[in-house]
């Protein structure tokens, strides 16, 4: 849950109590029980709490209740009581991240500029508004290898928002979106309603990933048309989930999803969704991709910030001739730090000989 307590910053907080410290309390005798004033107002009636008043906390700390019922009909094991002890609890709505989220965003991935722009205006409408996220339910379609996932799963870090990527490839059923039957001992709740359940928060992302290479099975249902269902607000107020047993409002959950094709998608689908379409990235932007792409390939080996190479232009050049798409680059640049590597190695087995 967030914490609406006021805190002052952690500077704030040392001095605060450095103060404590050197300064004698001037009221630590004083019993206010023997005042005058502090009996009268002890009496003080405030009154209760007003419309207005109410509506002015939830502008400022926005909820809303999602599990309204979870029946323990069957079992009442540990899974059942975590969904229990949130039943009729308000749960906290995420805001709209800042303007700065959107710059760094174009800043790494500057060839999706017209899916960032999606984003941006979005989240400049809520920020008119109530300033709760709500993302229209998007899909990007583009070849593989141009960051597609890579840009959703950023935009979700840097605005600070809960979410869950679900493959769709392959996937021939909608278990992982409506859960399976409590008569089932290793029974679990869909994949949406966990995340709700585990974070506490009830607008979270989700992002199904090659949507287009979903499976045609309908042995317990088709995942499209459970998709459709979540997208579709007025049907996700009153969701109702296999293992939950209960109605669940997940009508304030966004879904963004990607696709290498579009064609082999349902109508219906297509006439819920923003469609994005990004073609291939050219050498312009292979080449902006580049510092990136060698920062992030060099810290998942572990190497400081400091040991990174500056890469010379003529071999920043090659390794953009050689790549087509970001898998490509990232391989091309690991090959490259490798090369490095080993050339050391080599120069300080030569060191110790001498």
């Amino acid at each position: 849950m967030m914490d609406h307590k006021d805190r002052l910053p952690p500077s704030d907080e040392k001095n605060a109590s450095q103060e404590h410290v050197d300064t004698p309390d001037p009221f630590a005798d004083f019993d206010l029980s023997e005042s005058v004033g502090y009996s009268a107002l002890s009496g003080l009636d405030v009154g209760e709490c007003t419309e207005q008043d109410e509506a002015l906390l939830q502008s400022l700390f926005p909820t809303r209740v999602v599990f309204h019922q979870v029946p323990t009909t069957g079992r009442s094991d540990a899974v059942v009581q975590e969904f229990v002890r949130l039943e009729k609890t308000p749960l906290d709505l995420r805001h709209v991240p800042e303007v700065s989220v959107f710059i760094q965003l174009r800043a790494e991935f500057p060839w999706l500029e017209e899916t960032i722009s999606v984003l941006d205006h979005a989240c400049m409408l809520a920020r008119r508004g109530n300033g709760i996220l709500r993302l229209p339910p998007l899909l990007l379609v583009g070849p593989t290898g141009i960051g597609k996932t890579s840009l959703l799963r950023r935009f979700c870090e840097l605005a600070e928002v809960p979410y869950l990527v679900i493959s769709a490839g392959g996937a021939s059923d909608s278990m992982v979106l409506k859960g399976a039957s409590r008569v089932w001992s290793t029974a679990q709740p869909g994949a949406v309603i966990r995340l709700i359940q585990q974070t506490e928060m009830a607008n979270p992302i989700i992002i199904i990933d090659e949507v287009d290479k979903c499976g045609s099975g309908n042995q317990n249902g088709n995942l499209i048309d459970t998709l459709l269902q979540l997208i579709e607000p007025s049907s996700a107020a009153m969701w109702h989930d296999e293992f939950l047993l209960g109605r669940a409002d997940l009508s304030a959950v966004n879904y963004l999803m990607t696709a290498n094709r579009s064609d082999q998608l349902s109508g219906p689908l297509l006439s819920r969704v923003r469609t994005v379409r990004q073609g291939f990235m050219c050498s312009k932007d292979l080449l902006r991709a580049l510092p990136q792409a060698e920062a992030q390939v060099a810290q998942s080996y572990g190497w400081p910030a400091e040991q990174i190479p500056v890469m010379d232009p003529l071999t920043a050049q090659r390794i953009v001739r050689a790549s087509k798409d970001l898998r490509k680059l990232y391989r091309a640049v690991e090959v490259w730090l490798r090369i490095i590597a080993e050339n050391e190695d080599r120069q300080d087995a030569g060191r110790v000989v001498h």
